[in-house]
């Protein structure tokens, strides 16, 4: 299967280096890190508190060695240009606004090498569990999640492709969520940043 290295996967080359923007404690890095074991997994995340417990949990742990904890901004990583072959974001982007989830997919375009991933799982706004929630639950939910109106709103693969990705598509993972992914154009510029 294409695994979204540099050269788009062909022929089932795996990723070598692996960023998961918002890894909170590490369990869809550890999970992401296990299904590619030859990979340089990079967990970044905006709270040292979390990369803390994540550091504390990966001790001693199969494929620790490969793993990194850095404490960032998925808007602003520091990376170089085009230094990594896939960029997850596991339910991160109905917790940020309209604003921070370009400005996350438009790092991520600059980080990835031509053909990288981006692969992102979140809630699914065409979802019909989510779309019959009682009002009252729905009503709840947005009380924890400031974001989650702006988040039902965004075209996500519209906005891919505004940041450069091709091959874009949306894939149900089970009946509330989503994944959607997309491929860095070859031969791309990165966007600038905003």
């Amino acid at each position: 299967g294409s695994t979204g290295s540099g050269d788009g996967g062909v022929g089932g080359v795996e990723p070598q280096v692996i960023v998961d923007v918002g890894c909170s404690v590490g369990i869809s890095t550890r999970y992401i890190s296990d299904a590619f074991p030859s990979a340089q997994m990079i967990g970044l995340d905006l709270s040292p508190y979390m990369l803390a417990v994540a550091a504390h949990r990966d001790q001693g742990q199969p494929g620790a060695e490969r793993r990194r904890w850095v404490h960032g901004k998925g808007e602003d990583t520091g990376m170089a240009a085009g230094s990594v072959d896939v960029v997850s974001l596991a339910f991160v982007i109905h917790e940020c606004p309209e604003v921070a989830t370009r400005a996350l997919m438009a790092e991520a375009a600059r980080i990835l090498k031509p053909g990288g991933t981006f692969v992102m799982t979140d809630n699914d706004p065409k979802s019909a569990v989510i779309q019959n929630l009682p009002p009252a639950l729905f009503t709840l939910m947005k009380s924890t999640e400031p974001h989650s109106n702006e988040y039902y709103t965004i075209d996500v693969e519209a906005m891919l492709r505004e940041c450069g990705f091709e091959h874009v598509h949306t894939e149900s993972t089970d009946p509330r969520h989503r994944t959607v992914l997309g491929s860095k154009k070859h031969g791309e510029l990165a966007p600038p940043r905003s």
